[in-house]
């Protein structure tokens, strides 16, 4: 049942009709209580124009994604630190007629590695994380990983690693222009670096964690992806974003070289959650997770 006082928000993007992010916002307003809906907003063109007939509607906050992750960042009038320093974001929030832009997809990430092993983002592990990818989703998640990685080398400050590592983040995309202004983007000195397919190659043995975050393999996108089957061994750990097939030829291809994977749905699960808590002011609780996990997990399923 909805009413006057009921709050909209919804998300951004084309095209969308792949989006599970009404299933976790919706769950989360049900499961809270909170007086909320979410709508799907597809718009192959959106401009400030489209954004003024939002705020006509009421809408409280959207979720943005691909492609205009960039563009949000530029329409809004005070952003988060992430946002700022990426130029890229995937939450805004309408106050008061203003816009605040956020970016919780490296918090949906370091999250979901976490939860896997929190090891992999160790900074006396002299082994590599490799970042695919240079478009809004890949800003947001080298952010967060190179504060996660500074703040776990400030906590090892009595070790003889007390300093940050060098090349620990390494960027491997198409467009060399992207990647040189994410890594100036940061002030990390020499902890993040560029490095070519045939580098990665060669130093697939030292690279503990892959990071996919382009939109190849992406139901109804084309495209090859940059990595094959030979890039990944049995100590490999790939996180592909993409979440729709549940399971993409670059997880197939690394499944076979018996890699681990972390799974694309956990980044949406986590940034959502945080997102809702944007959007709402209220903390998601632990068993609410589970259940909006299943939930997810059954809808990838019916969608194969």
């Amino acid at each position: 049942m909805y009413s006057r006082q009921t709050k909209i928000f919804g998300i951004l993007g084309f095209p969308l009709g792949h989006t599970l992010s009404p299933w976790i916002h919706n769950h989360l307003f049900s499961l809270s209580g909170f007086d909320g809906v979410y709508l799907v907003f597809e718009n192959e063109f959106w401009n400030r124009k489209g954004v003024s007939s939002l705020l006509d509607l009421n809408v409280k906050g959207v979720s943005v994604t691909i492609p205009f992750k960039e563009w949000a960042f530029g329409i809004a009038n005070e952003a988060c630190k992430a946002s700022a320093q990426m130029k890229a974001s995937n939450t805004l929030c309408f106050t008061d007629g203003k816009i605040s832009a956020h970016n919780t997809d490296g918090e949906g990430a370091i999250r979901s590695i976490l939860e896997k092993n929190k090891k992999l983002l160790n900074p006396e592990d002299s082994s590599s994380i490799l970042l695919v990818g240079s478009g809004g989703s890949a800003k947001g998640i080298l952010f967060s990983l190179a504060e996660k990685i500074k703040e776990n080398a400030t906590n090892h400050l009595t070790t003889i690693h007390s300093s940050l590592p060098k090349g620990k983040i390494r960027i491997l995309a198409r467009n060399k222009t992207a990647v040189t202004e994410m890594i100036q983007s940061l002030n990390v000195n020499d902890l993040v670096s560029p490095i070519s397919l045939e580098e990665a190659m060669e130093e697939r043995k030292n690279i503990s964690l892959t990071i996919h975050t382009t939109p190849v393999g992406m139901k109804g996108v084309g495209g090859e992806p940059i990595l094959n089957r030979d890039f990944f061994h049995k100590h490999s750990v790939l996180f592909d974003i993409v979440y729709n097939p549940l399971e993409t030829d670059l997880v197939k291809e690394a499944k076979k070289k018996n890699a681990n994977i972390i799974p694309g749905y956990s980044m949406l699960l986590y940034q959502g959650i945080r997102q809702f808590e944007l959007f709402t002011q209220i903390p998601v609780e632990k068993k609410w997770i589970g259940k909006i996990e299943s939930i997810l997990l059954k809808e990838l399923k019916k969608r194969k």
